[in-house]
Order: structure tokens, then sequence, then C-alpha cells
């Protein structure tokens, strides 16, 4: 089978583009009355244009661009991202500075599938670092400061009445199958703004709010996990709050807000010593 004349395909190309001047675009439709094999060679490039371009849509829906950026840049991605719908171009193939013919459109989707394999490999990379994160994060520390984020100074704003926090402690304690009272509690200068009572894959989870003068809202949640390993507290940074989590006896346990760490880190140092290492 003869290989078509694509001599003209870059004029075709800008033709079908809207690139071209008035004046050109005249001069090619007068060739294209004339020149029936030219009138062809047209329709055949728009045609493999419009074969590429759902591809392309496809492989740009699904690419991992902005959450790759957004892992490389440290930052967590927990919700999923919403693109700008791809726009559909009538381009039937791309060129490339420094070639003088264009891609054709089996090379063309040839190389998008190279691409998304590329980085495919990278997010898989990325994903084995991140599975060097403990799998906590991953769950009920993350929950937490998901809702977390919904919470304001107004929020808090009104003190339960005394007998309202002692209901509150005793229901959360029974749920806990452990002691919480008003004296083993406390957190400094900020007061005691309620101890609300969740759950978590089945787990009960009690949070326990303050309202910090210097840096608003903090939390002080403690879920039963029966997990056997101790562990000392650990700084981090989770949905943009500072993050002190522990591990004892059994217990998860976490203070969150936009104090900074180490105004957390002295907090879960308090909080440990006052419940005797039981709390």
């Amino acid at each position: 089978m003869a290989e078509p004349d694509t001599h003209d395909d870059a004029l075709l190309t800008a033709y079908l583009d809207g690139e071209l001047s008035a004046d050109e675009r005249r001069a090619l439709d007068d060739r294209l009355h004339e020149e029936p094999l030219l009138a062809a060679r047209l329709e055949r490039l728009r045609e493999g244009g419009e074969g590429v371009a759902p591809a392309l849509a496809m492989l740009a829906g699904s690419a991992p661009e902005a959450r790759l950026r957004a892992m490389l840049a440290g930052q967590p991605v927990d919700e999923p991202v919403v693109r700008a719908p791809v726009e559909k171009k009538r381009r039937p193939w791309f060129v490339l500075p420094g070639l003088a013919q264009p891609w054709r459109p089996a090379a063309a989707l040839a190389s998008l599938v190279l691409v998304a394999i590329l980085a495919g490999g990278i997010g898989y990379g990325l994903a084995l670092r991140q599975a060097e994160v403990p799998a906590e994060r991953e769950t009920w520390l993350q929950a937490v400061a998901e809702y977390w984020r919904f919470t304001t100074a107004e929020t808090l704003a009104l003190a339960p009445s005394p007998d309202l926090a002692a209901s509150q402690l005793q229901l959360a304690s029974t749920a806990l199958g452990l002691p919480l009272a008003p004296g083993t509690i406390t957190a400094g200068d900020a007061p005691f703004r309620g101890a609300q009572l969740y759950a978590f894959e089945g787990k009960p989870l009690v949070q326990i709010a303050y309202l910090d003068p210097d840096y608003g809202p903090i939390a002080f949640c403690i879920i039963r996990n029966g997990a056997s390993e101790n562990r000392a507290p650990i700084a981090t940074e989770i949905e943009g709050f500072s993050v002190v989590h522990w591990q004892e006896g059994g217990y998860g346990r976490m203070l969150i807000g936009r104090a900074p760490a180490r105004h957390l880190d002295a907090l879960a140092e308090r909080l440990k010593a006052e419940a005797g290492q039981g709390a």
C-alpha cells in the first residue's frame, strides 16, 4: 500500500486547529475543492485526531500528577483531587521540537502508555515510602484530624455545667473501661470544654476538648485499640495540625491542635503524669 502524501500535513494540521490566517485558509479551501487527494488527506487527519483525543482525556483524568506533587511537597493527601475538564483538541497528533514530522496516532498512543507506566512506577515507589508511616496515622489519627478541622473557638465557647461534665466523663470512662476524672485530664490553663464519645471501626473513641487561651481548640483523644506495643509520645503534623500521639496499655492517645508541637508535647507529659501512667 502506497504511503500517503504527507508534505502538506503541517498546513492541514494548522487548518484543523484554526491557526491559519484568513488568506491562508481561503487559499487552502480553493486547493481542497480542486485536489481530491488533499481533501481526503484532510479527512484522514481529522479522523485520526478524533481517535486520539478520548485516549488523551482518559489518561489525563487518571494521571497521578496532582497527588505526586502534593506527596513530594510533604503535604498529606487525604481528599480526592478535582481536575479541570480536559479540553478536547482537534490536533490529530503531536509535534515535538526538533522533529520534522509529527507523531503518528499509533506512536502517540504508545508514548502515552509509556508515560503512564513510568508515572505508575513513580507512584508505586512513593507508595512504598508511605507504607513506612505507621498505619495508625492513616486510620484513627487521620479520621480525628479530618473532623477536628471543623472545630472553632465558637464551637467550644460554652463550658458544660459541672453535672453535665461529670456525666460526660462517666459515660466516656464506662465505654473505654478506663477511669477518667477531672483531676486526671487537666490541660494547664486550657479550660475543659466537654467529653464526647465516638466509635471508630467498632472501637470506642473519646474526645476531650479544651479551649486554650493562646492556641484555640485542643483535643485529647483516647481509643481502646488493644495494641500491645507501648510507644512514647511522637510529634507529627496531620491536616495542618500539630499532633502528639502515643500508645500505652492497650490505648492509643493523641493531642491535636494548632498549638506548637512543643506545647502539645508538654501537655502530653502532664496528662501522663496526672493519670499515673494510666490515662
